[in-house]
């Protein structure tokens, strides 16, 4: 008797929630100059209304003998369960440099902007 009242709840709670939760990458590409990347950055952040100025973002640096690595983060909040996530990273190798721009979304598929 216990397991079936256990089931009818659990149906009951999975058939309430027609909400679909989901975390994804939007966006993601990699630069070799900063000034492309900038100019991608500059369009994307137009595209989602986002208005932080990069010097403002959080900033991670991480650093090991071969490598640095920057990240640049900003957090565009939608709703309670909604929001979109903008890392800006920089790569620096002995010999070589490049960027990365990621855009990630987590929330309702409903918010979700195309």
């Amino acid at each position: 008797m216990k397991k079936l009242i256990f089931i009818l709840l659990f149906l009951l709670t999975i058939s309430c929630n027609k909400d679909v939760y989901i975390t994804k990458n939007v966006y993601e590409k990699t630069y070799d100059t900063k000034e492309i990347a900038q100019i991608d950055l500059d369009y994307k952040l137009s595209y989602y209304n986002i208005d932080i100025p990069v010097n403002q973002w959080i900033v991670n640096d991480l650093s090991n003998d071969t490598i640095s690595i920057q990240q640049k983060i900003v957090r565009k909040i939608i709703n309670d369960k909604s929001s979109y996530q903008v890392i800006l990273s920089r790569y620096t190798y002995p010999y070589m440099m490049y960027y990365q721009l990621v855009i990630r979304y987590s929330g309702n598929i409903k918010d979700l902007k195309n």
